[in-house]
């Protein structure tokens, strides 16, 4: 009786420690994906940047924006909740284009404008900004910030970071449930007909 508690002591000790270890990797990788530098594309850009910058709003505002370290004065949702440009520490969403080069594009420049972006018939982000517009100071800060970006390179996805984080802590977060509830079976049944059947068959349901 003594060893099985040893054992099972050793197991839920190696348990936690793999939870916390897994867990706790995630402040590095984070820290590390925040602080790699930007690889640029392999493939050249078609369009240049402007070569100064043109715009009168304030990029460091329009990255707050873009991050939703700021939020919309109307409440909207952040941009990188959809989209991506190579900053924040997991880049960004994927279910829109990647908009690093957006405002170096003519043929896309003319989308960063509060009349195409709160438009209710534009497919998924009309119903979202028709109803919480972005301003037009806004959007000054929002193309400040675009401009300012479109002169780097593009980033490459931090997608597969995510990925491994998000799996690392699901894993970590099963493993500490299972510590924690391994026992409530057994101690709800503690001393019922059914626990002793269990206890006689060695815990292996009847075989």
């Amino acid at each position: 009786m003594v060893a099985q508690s040893r054992k099972k002591s050793i197991i839920r000790g190696l348990q936690l420690g793999m939870a916390v270890a897994l867990i706790g990797a995630y402040m590095p990788v984070k820290a590390m994906a925040e602080t790699a530098p930007a690889t640029p594309a392999t493939a050249p850009v078609a369009v240049s940047a402007p070569a100064g910058p043109q715009e009168k709003g304030n990029p460091a505002i329009g990255q707050a924006l873009f991050t939703g370290e700021k939020r919309f004065a109307n409440g909207g949702p952040a941009c990188i909740s959809c989209h991506s440009t190579g900053v924040g520490g997991l880049d960004g969403g994927q279910l829109g284009p990647n908009l690093t080069k957006v405002y170096a594009d003519p043929s896309k420049n003319g989308l960063l404008s509060t009349i195409w972006v709160n438009q209710p018939t534009i497919p998924v982000m009309g119903p979202v900004f028709s109803n919480r517009n972005i301003t037009d100071d806004e959007m000054d800060h929002l193309r400040a910030f675009f401009e300012q970006r479109s002169m780097g390179g593009v980033a490459s996805s931090s997608t597969p970071t995510f990925t491994i984080i998000g799996l690392g802590g699901f894993i970590g977060i099963l493993i500490i449930f299972n510590i924690i509830w391994s026992g409530r079976y057994r101690n709800r049944n503690n001393g019922t007909a059914h626990d002793a059947l269990w206890r006689n068959y060695g815990g292996k349901g009847g075989r």
